[in-house]
């Protein structure tokens, strides 16, 4: 039985199981996030990859992660979570040390696909068990706060590797990268381990259950979440691309500074307002902020102005653009997470992050073909549509039947 101090410590958004969770997420991040801006680099170099090769070897990672997504929630909702949770982030952990020894391009790809299985699970582990940890009326404002933490690494991590790759010699710089990931990863661990989690009995399902794999009351929010995120998948991989062509001389680095800075940023207040009662108008402000920033992007050309002014809109819109999705991630996440009961946890945090990478996915490889056709400003104009669409579905729809369907969440 509790005692009174344990009572009040659950009661406690910034527990000590909550701030384990977060710091361990933070690290695992920032191992990911550290590698990612030196990898292609690395595959020239060593093995003189490019094209296609230097592509597929670097996509692999996404789709064995995308798929591992409905087997992990199966399994975590089946099984200790806590176990699951260590024992791939040991795994994720431990492959950064097999890529020093990879001989050939083939075997290491066959390690980004173990590093994309682990991180699939791992992340969907992590995500499932910090709402385990979090008091249920703070649910929207606690996640808000755990995504803050990818946010983090995600501004910092590859600085620091581009800052490894370029301050050590040429004949240990690559060694270098992959074990500060290692040691990172390693303290993930070791921070993870100290989570404590309540013991849950396994639930019995019927033999073939496609909850066992996917949310079947998160299909709608799900199919509004990939149309969100198509376009934001564009922009985080041809960001660059537009630059050029609006014939800008402000980083693409600085881009990304600014829309984690506003990721970050909006985080803080939308957990609250969802928290409050507020979801579906908090996703439906979010998007429509998102939406105007893409718009924004995409009709910079047609106006004679100058490119001081260019580029500050440009940076605004990053910020812009930071500010609608860092207000509808932990608003999507709470959302998914009502639609299920307390046994099918998983399966919600896994419909959720792969409905999100199903739209980031087909941002990326559609993108690829349809600026051999167009501008980017119109793609940024077609995505805004897009994005429009999410918002019309989500209003007339998604919002009445999450009304409906919602287990446990106060409105």
């Amino acid at each position: 039985m509790n005692t009174q101090n344990e009572l009040e410590e659950e009661s406690k958004l910034l527990n000590k199981n909550y701030i384990c969770c977060c710091i361990s997420n933070f690290l695992l991040y920032f191992s990911f996030y550290l590698i990612v801006s030196t990898l292609a680099l690395y595959l020239t170099e060593r093995f003189d990859a490019s094209g296609t090769r230097l592509g597929l070897v670097l996509s692999v990672y996404v789709v064995s992660a995308l798929l591992i997504r409905p087997f992990s929630a199966y399994l975590i909702d089946s099984f200790p979570r806590k176990t699951l949770f260590m024992a791939s982030l040991i795994l994720f952990c431990g492959v950064f040390l097999s890529y020093q020894v990879a001989a050939s391009l083939i075997v290491f790809a066959l390690c980004r696909i173990v590093h994309g299985l682990a991180f699939g699970m791992v992340t969907i582990a992590g995500n499932t068990i910090v709402i385990d940890v979090i008091p249920s009326k703070r649910r929207g404002e606690g996640l808000g706060y755990y995504g803050w933490s990818n946010n983090l690494a995600m501004a910092i991590g590859p600085g620091v590797g581009m800052y490894l790759h370029d301050n050590i010699g040429a004949d240990y710089r690559f060694q270098s990268i992959f074990w500060v990931a290692f040691g990172v990863s390693l303290l993930a661990c070791i921070t993870a381990y100290f989570i404590v989690t309540k013991y849950r009995p396994p639930v019995e399902r019927p033999a073939i259950s496609m909850d066992r794999f996917f949310l079947r009351n998160g299909i709608p929010a799900g199919i509004n979440l990939v149309l969100l995120s198509i376009t934001y998948g564009i922009t985080m991989n041809y960001i660059s691309l537009y630059t050029k062509e609006l014939e800008l001389t402000v980083s693409t680095g600085m881009f990304y500074s600014f829309m984690a800075i506003g990721i970050a940023g909006s985080r803080v207040f939308s957990g609250k307002l969802v928290d409050k009662g507020y979801l579906v108008q908090v996703i439906q402000v979010g998007s429509a902020i998102a939406t105007l920033a893409f718009a924004s992007l995409g009709l910079l050309p047609m106006f004679d102005v100058s490119v001081g002014f260019k580029e500050s809109v440009f940076l605004l819109s990053a910020l812009t653009i930071g500010i609608g999705y860092g207000i509808i991630f932990p608003a999507y996440n709470t959302l998914f997470v009502a639609l299920g009961t307390n046994s099918q946890r998983g399966s919600a945090t896994s419909t959720y992050l792969t409905s999100w990478e199903i739209g980031v996915g087909i941002g990326i490889f559609s993108a690829g073909a349809i600026t051999k056709q167009f501008l980017l400003s119109e793609v940024y104009i077609f995505g805004s549509i897009i994005n429009v669409m999410a918002i019309v579905m989500f209003s007339l729809y998604t919002a009445g039947h999450f009304m409906k369907n919602k287990i446990g969440y106060m409105v």
